[in-house]
């Protein structure tokens, strides 16, 4: 039997919920203080490895843009004999196979392209995360791995999370859904994967930078924290962005989504990335989190700078300007410029007053 096959909806929402569940009893764990240092490390590579060989699984949305099928062509067709219908994207039409791209052309949360380059550091920087213990003779200080040591649940079921968001991030959660006449619920599954990612994160961040409401940045090296502590932070910060983007995609995926709906969600998401990057930036002096922050609210400014530019440049009807995905552009813009300067701001103010941050 096919990973395909066992790929069910039903179940992987269960495995979620389930996930979820485990998480509080894996937090802080004392199990993993007690287990031998080979142990811990084999279980973060292991983690590791089984999470890398499900991202390079094919079939998710992200990996068939360019895949088109004689029906979608066919559908595609019909649509265009029905384009001054206000809730057909007329960019849409011309690739609605393309259902990644469809929710990407209609939400107002899409990153340009350049944005994802951070996920081959994160997965290069873990990969040296895993792999450090097995190179280096030498165990890590007793400081730096008792950290280690607390990092690695919440590590796993991050993991874990991952596995289970690229099992759902696939186009047969939509129209499942859709075919038993259902309001399209199991594509949301990937949305609270990658949430779950960033989640189980946050606690591993939680470790190296704060324990006990006390700094612990003085108990491990600059080495020690570019070697283990950097990725997570980075991935940590990625997939906070990352799940809201998620989200606006999934939603704007709906052909009846109103354009006021999808600009208020878009702004909402928003406020929250910014809101979420100043607070745990500050509270945790954590300047590398809101710089990731900052990148990604920049990275969706430059997009909707290339969408208003069409628009501009009259690539696009005038009548475009109030559907769905170009309706309230120009106010999100605003409000990515605005929340990415805050979050670089809250990260240069705590370099400069802590000294040190992670």
């Amino acid at each position: 039997m096919s990973l395909e096959a066992l790929n069910s909806p039903p179940l992987i929402g269960i495995l979620t919920a389930g996930c979820y569940c485990a998480l509080p009893f894996v937090v802080n764990n004392p199990l993993f203080s007690r287990l031998p240092w080979s142990t811990i490390k084999g279980m973060n590579i292991l983690a590791y490895g089984i999470s890398i060989y499900s991202v390079t699984r094919p079939g998710r949305y992200d990996s068939q843009q360019s895949t088109s099928s004689p029906s979608s062509s066919k559908q595609a067709s019909e649509l265009k004999n029905k384009k001054k219908n206000d809730d057909v994207d007329v960019d849409v039409v011309d690739d609605i196979g393309n259902e990644f791209q469809d929710g990407n052309n209609r939400s107002l949360l899409n990153p340009a392209g350049y944005a994802f380059s951070i996920w081959g550091i994160i997965f290069i920087g873990e990969l040296i995360m895993v792999s450090t213990p097995y190179i280096i003779i030498s165990p890590p200080p007793t400081s730096t791995q008792l950290i280690i040591r607390e990092i690695t649940g919440p590590y796993m079921m991050s993991q874990l999370f991952q596995i289970l968001w690229c099992a759902s991030f696939r186009p047969k959660y939509n129209r499942l859904s859709s075919a038993v006449g259902g309001s399209g619920l199991y594509k949301y599954l990937s949305v609270f994967n990658l949430t779950g990612i960033a989640v189980s994160l946050s606690f591993c961040h939680d470790a190296f930078t704060t324990n006990n409401k006390s700094d612990v940045s003085s108990s491990y090296s600059n080495m020690n924290y570019w070697c283990y502590f950097l990725p997570l932070t980075l991935h940590f910060g990625w997939t906070t962005a990352a799940s809201l983007v998620n989200l606006n995609g999934m939603y704007a995926m709906r052909s009846p989504t109103s354009t006021k709906s999808v600009a208020v969600l878009g702004n909402f998401s928003v406020i929250i990335a910014t809101t979420i990057g100043i607070t745990v930036t500050y509270i945790r002096n954590a300047p590398v989190y809101g710089g990731v922050i900052s990148w990604a609210l920049t990275a969706v400014s430059f997009g909707l700078k290339k969408r208003l530019s069409l628009l501009l440049d009259n690539k696009y009807d005038k009548n475009d300007k109030n559907k769905v995905g170009m309706y309230g552009a120009k106010t999100q813009q605003t409000l990515c410029q605005i929340g990415a300067i805050a979050c670089a701001m809250t990260s240069a103010f705590v370099v400069a007053f802590s000294g040190r941050g992670n």
